[in-house]
């Protein structure tokens, strides 16, 4: 399995590779969008053991070593690096990649033999830059697998060539279900439409990205458990019912000052009225005070008697 932590790729002036995180078993295509040209094959050489990351780590299993990450790694078609040149026929580069085969000389196939035996000797005497591109990458691939020790690809944006996306993705995933069962890695601009397998971003963390959303829906789960038994329990508690009486309480209070209001406003309407009485009793009694002198008279006129 190819595990890549972290691994980000510094440039003369910015970074070509933010830190990306992404593992690939044997058997499996996963695809790496990543934009421009330059971030997608500094990517590329580094996952392949190629090149140092500047940080981060790059492993084959359970080996952090990139020679043995170099080892079990096929870097294909990567543009100004290893891409077949415009000036070799397809018979010179098939001659060169079985010569970098490991292994004394007379154990590596012959060229005639090879390019026989895989339905290449019509196009032989081709430049190899003319010759179809899903073919040119069906070739690739082959002279990839004649290395035994190979158990990863790493191709280097695979969807530049003028062919369609189904092509080049058959391809490769006839490679990753094949007896030898290769963790194959496309560095592409965009992913197909029609893909739904694996995929990784640049500067995205496979990691991260897989334990939030258990994390996120672990929250989202649990909130409901305990929120909605709250949500009734606080209706049902008999406090909340309270907090309102309460609150109605002081209005209950100021209604009776206004009725208070209202019934001494009745009385100062007696006492209005008692008015007029207290004065019609003090002129009774001035009326009293005036009828005096009669009763005195009579007083009188009955000593006088």
């Amino acid at each position: 399995m190819l595990i890549a932590d972290s691994v980000s790729v510094k440039g003369r002036h910015d970074l070509l590779v933010s830190p990306t995180s992404l593992h690939v078993a044997r058997g499996e295509v996963h695809l790496v969008v990543a934009d421009p040209q330059i971030s997608r094959t500094a990517l590329a050489l580094a996952l392949s053991g190629r090149m140092k990351p500047s940080t981060g780590t790059v492993s084959w299993g359970h080996a952090d070593s990139l020679k043995t990450l170099r080892q079990h790694t096929a870097l294909l078609d990567s543009p100004e690096v290893n891409e077949p040149e415009s000036h070799m026929k397809v018979r010179d580069l098939i001659a060169e990649d079985l010569a970098l085969l490991p292994g004394p000389i007379w154990k590596k196939p012959r060229n005639k033999k090879w390019t026989a035996l895989h339905g290449f000797d019509d196009v032989a005497k081709d430049w190899a830059d003319s010759l179809d591109p899903a073919r040119r990458l069906e070739l690739q691939l082959l002279l990839a697998a004649e290395d035994s020790r190979i158990e990863l690809i790493v191709l280097d944006s695979p969807d530049r060539h003028d062919m369609q996306d189904d092509v080049w993705l058959d391809l490769l995933l006839e490679f990753a279900g094949s007896n030898r069962a290769f963790a194959v890695v496309a560095i592409v601009s965009n992913a197909p439409y029609e893909w739904d397998g694996p995929i990784t971003y640049l500067g995205s963390n496979e990691y991260e990205e897989f334990e939030s959303p258990e994390v996120a829906t672990a929250l989202i789960s649990e909130e409901p458990l305990v929120e909605e038994p709250e949500e009734p329990e606080e209706l049902e508690e008999p406090e909340e019912p309270e907090e309102p009486e309460n609150s109605e309480a002081p209005a209950v209070l100021e209604e009776p000052d206004k009725t208070e209001v209202l019934s001494q406003e009745p009385v100062q309407d007696e006492l209005d009225l008692d008015v007029p009485e207290a004065a019609e009793q003090e002129s009774t009694t001035a009326e009293h005070s005036d009828a005096e002198p009669t009763v005195a008279e009579d007083s009188d006129a009955k000593e006088k008697e």
